[in-house]
């Protein structure tokens, strides 16, 4: 069914505005930002083991192809420090898809084609790292960049995170993965890449451990590619970096900042930032694009209206969100999704690909309608004359306004903290869409 029902609304607002506090305050005592390493806290970590035992990366070829003049294979080749890329993990999984309608008529495969995001996810006995890049536009340089982006940083961690000369600190770890954007906005460049947004984490284990808190998360971001944490004990939902966009509403047309070609064969850093927070055994990290976190902003989801950017004319009947309170109440719709994805697992601790399953089939179901709406209006039909089509989109138009949801590229890389063992089995996959 298209739409929100009042009950829906109500609980859906309840959330919004329940959560501000709450959920603010608890950020802002465990979570440091900054834009040096230097900016976060210093704590000693353990040997950071190199045994790779889970490794996925996507869609299809993933970060693993930077040859702009084709699309290269459907599966990963070896590529960035890892010479098998299909290790499938329960703890570390990963998945692309693609929110947009199919073509009617016009040809096989969706508006928006190629998917120009790129996930990668290895996880390692005491460490795992984690990255997703969103190419600014569409097309294929755009995909260029974030596969580039992905394999170059990547590439520099694998390379730099592990031997003698590994990083001892969680200081160390944010400085390597800030180097490691160097070798991505390289890598874009050199290979005929545009821009494209990267948020790289890394999860660590601790020598002293902070209570319960035994794990440490380093994140580096550029671009609007969030990074969120489900904490298991407190069933809340966390994003590390949630200070490149602090105080300020968000823009879906702007990122905020870019590696690649911004300005000449420079990035825009406008919004890089370095963040740090604490995790406990069995928290469950993921990074995401844009097309997944913008399907659970409340004004997205008309739960709420703003005064800034695309969405600037609210119905009278929605309340005016403050860039807190959307904030919030994105963090609350998560967190409730999450929750309802549960099942009955003994220890009632929610798992990776419970997480992501809850995930992916919102960020589905709330963009249904669009698509439904797009694929039965048959723009594509060439026996339209200019007008008629002109017409039909102008009407499509006015239809899509009334309709929640966004449709873009989503993507998702997920790991649930825990000294993972070669025992693990993946219990779902998706197949990208």
């Amino acid at each position: 069914m298209c739409g929100a029902t009042c009950a829906s609304m109500a609980d859906a607002l309840t959330r919004c505005i329940d959560a501000i506090s709450n959920v603010f305050k608890r950020q802002e005592s465990i979570i440091w930002s900054g834009q040096n390493a230097c900016d976060i806290p210093c704590y000693p970590i353990k040997p950071l083991d190199p045994h790779v035992i889970g490794a996925c990366t996507g869609p299809l070829s993933g970060l693993s192809h930077i040859q702009l003049d084709n699309d290269g294979p459907n599966v990963p080749v070896p590529a960035a420090g890892i010479a098998v890329w299909n290790i499938q993990l329960s703890e570390a999984i990963g998945i692309s898809i693609s929110l947009y309608d199919h073509k009617v008529g016009g040809g096989a495969g969706r508006h928006g084609d190629p998917n120009a995001d790129v996930y990668a996810v290895i996880a390692r006995p005491n460490n795992a790292i984690l990255a997703v890049a969103d190419g600014c536009n569409w097309g294929p340089k755009p995909r260029q960049a974030a596969r580039c982006a992905a394999n170059g940083s990547v590439q520099h961690l694998n390379e730099l995170l592990f031997g003698s000369s590994a990083p001892s600190s969680t200081q160390e770890v944010v400085q390597v993965i800030l180097d490691s954007f160097n070798s991505a906005q390289k890598s874009i460049v050199r290979n005929g890449g545009t821009t494209t947004t990267l948020c790289v984490a890394v999860v660590c284990e601790l020598v002293k451990p902070q209570g319960d808190l035994r794990w440490g998360l380093c994140v580096v971001s550029v671009g609007d590619s969030p990074c969120f944490v489900w904490q298991n004990t407190t069933r809340q939902v966390l994003e590390v970096t949630s200070a490149a966009h602090e105080g300020h509403n968000r823009d879906m047309r702007d990122s905020g900042g870019c590696l690649g070609t911004s300005v000449g064969d420079e990035p825009d850093l406008g919004n890089l930032i370095c963040s740090f927070t604490l995790l406990a055994e069995g928290d469950i990290v993921f990074v995401t694009s844009d097309g997944v976190s913008d399907n659970f902003d409340p004004v997205t989801l008309h739960e709420g209206a703003t005064t800034h950017g695309p969405s600037a004319s609210p119905p009278v009947s929605l309340p005016v969100l403050t860039p807190d309170q959307r904030q919030a109440g994105l963090l609350a719709n998560l967190a409730h999704i999450i929750e309802c994805s549960r099942s009955h697992s003994n220890d009632g601790f929610l798992r990776a690909w419970e997480v992501m399953d809850g995930i992916v089939k919102h960020i589905i179901g709330i963009t249904d309608c669009q698509r439904s709406c797009l694929e039965s209006s048959n723009f594509d039909n060439p026996v339209l004359t200019t007008l008629e089509r002109r017409t039909k989109e102008l009407e499509v138009k006015d239809k899509l306004k009334t309709m929640s949801g966004k449709l873009d590229h989503a993507t998702l890389a997920v790991y649930e903290v825990c000294r993972v063992s070669t025992n693990s089995s993946t219990k779902a996959m998706w197949v990208a869409r």
